[in-house]
């Protein structure tokens, strides 16, 4: 212990004296991003850009220069740069428009003695937001499979895969001037990028154009006038569920098509009930198995206050507006883009029958199919494939059971909602007058589509028990 002791002075005293303070001089230390020309919109909120997903829906003539320490145009700077939007937009896609690992589009644009100076076009932005300028080292290649990063990526310095310079840049940076654009409605969340695109397992192109993005939906206030005024937003709240809510713009013109969402809050939203209107709701936009969810919301509901002559105080604002189911019929559910405009829509079905069995198809026992094992991965296919047919093993996880709407199956999920078990002998292929409920997506099933009844009152056996 002594030696030990008598020995760590001289460690700390070699250490310190191997120590050297090095400062880095770079010829660039940021950027200064400028409009030549003002844009036509968006420099102030009071005149913020409307949001849009078409390809020219803004652009700006824009000037980048490269600065020194002393703030001057660093006139030996050749590199690229990479311009991105933060935190909304898109680059349409382009020469100068590459996709990083992370799905990101970002621009990359070529510097001439400092200086850039060009038209920069952008889509679906929303909020506020500014262009970002980055000096990351990234040389795209011409061919990303010879790329000096190819094999290194993702090293120090390696950008992408396609870089072609394996060495960092200066990490200098520079933002634009602030720009202001209108936030997405529903609608624009839920329509897909190309309609006609649009058909059965078509996965891909069902999902929102705004998907990983964090959106802000505003709702405007209902101050008595039940008639929607022009480019009024008006957010009900349609159901209540153990995980989250629907919500619907009954107030957009594309009404019912496109303009409803679930909302995925991960427990039963509090103080928030049907018939509610949402001034403000934000939250991360995700794709799970095809169907379009709003995920970690927080949200603002429109209260009725004291001297409200038009609400009650303690309830909901809006139940006057809750929308009217839409039937659905089978004609409907073999149209993949007429369901897919109704999805976390308030829907119904009408004169349909119930499933007429449960078949097991685990044949060893083990309490699961194997699809290693021919005669349960084909018993598994040949049942969905059946109307009325349910797979056991599938119902007493999902608890989906179907009806058979005019030839076709929709599903059904009514476990703790509805006092009806499908199992049950006398339930077997029962006529139902009603089913009404919450439409979701689940593009691996079978059924695609799902109806969520809210309460007991959205399944009516009989037209007697509607009444």
């Amino acid at each position: 212990m002594k030696k030990l002791l008598l020995l760590t002075p001289f460690l700390f005293a070699s250490v310190f004296a191997c120590t050297e303070n090095v400062t880095l001089k770079r010829d660039v230390i940021s950027f200064e991003v400028s409009f030549v020309t003002p844009p036509t919109c968006g420099l102030e909120a009071a005149d913020a850009c409307a949001f849009s997903l078409a390809e020219n829906a803004f652009t700006a003539r824009v000037r980048i220069r490269a600065l020194n320490e002393n703030m001057e145009v660093a006139a030996s700077f050749y590199n690229s740069i990479v311009v991105t939007t933060v935190p909304s937009g898109m680059f349409v896609s382009g020469d100068d428009v590459h996709l990083l690992p992370d799905n990101r589009k970002v621009l990359v644009l070529a510097m001439n003695a400092g200086v850039w100076e060009g038209d920069i076009t952008f889509r679906g932005s929303f909020g506020t937001l500014r262009l970002m300028v980055e000096d990351m080292g990234y040389e795209p290649a011409s061919n990303a499979a010879n790329a000096a990063c190819a094999s290194l990526y993702p090293a120090q310095g390696c950008y992408a895969p396609d870089d072609d310079n394996p060495l960092p840049g200066t990490g200098a940076v520079g933002v634009s001037e602030l720009l202001h654009f209108d936030n997405p409605r529903l609608a624009d969340i839920q329509r897909p990028w190309d309609e006609s695109l649009v058909t059965s397992g078509s996965r891909d192109k069902e999902a929102s154009p705004l998907s990983g993005f964090r959106v802000t939906i505003d709702g405007d206030p209902y101050l008595g006038t039940a008639a929607c005024a022009p480019g009024e937003s008006r957010l009900v709240v349609t159901a209540i569920s153990v995980a989250g809510f629907n919500i619907s713009d009954v107030c957009d013109p594309a009404f019912p098509d496109y303009a409803h969402l679930y909302v995925y809050n991960f427990s039963t939203p509090e103080e928030t009930s049907r018939g509610d209107c949402i001034l403000a709701i934000q939250g991360a936009i995700d794709e799970f198995q095809g169907y379009t969810e709003m995920k970690n919301p927080l949200w603002e509901v429109d209260r009725c206050e004291t001297g409200d002559a038009f609400c009650t105080v303690g309830e909901p604002k809006c139940t006057a507006f809750l929308p009217d189911p839409v039937e659905i019929t089978a004609t409907t559910l073999g149209n993949q883009l007429a369901m897919e405009k109704l999805e976390s829509a308030l829907v119904e079905v009408r004169n349909v029958t119930s499933s007429t069995e449960f078949l097991r198809c685990d044949a060893n026992g083990d309490g699961v199919i194997d699809y290693a094992i021919p005669e349960e991965k084909n018993c598994k296919y040949d049942c969905g494939d059946e109307i009325g047919c349910v797979v056991k093993e599938d119902y007493d996880i999902y608890f989906t059971w179907t009806v058979d709407v005019g030839g076709v199956e929709v599903g059904v999920v009514t476990q703790g909602i509805v006092p009806f078990d499908p199992e049950a002998e006398g339930n077997l292929g029962l006529p139902i007058y009603r089913v009404r409920g919450m439409l979701k997506q689940l593009d691996f099933g079978a059924p695609e589509w799902i109806i969520l009844p809210r309460d007991a009152r959205d399944v009516c056996l009989t037209q007697a028990d509607c009444e």
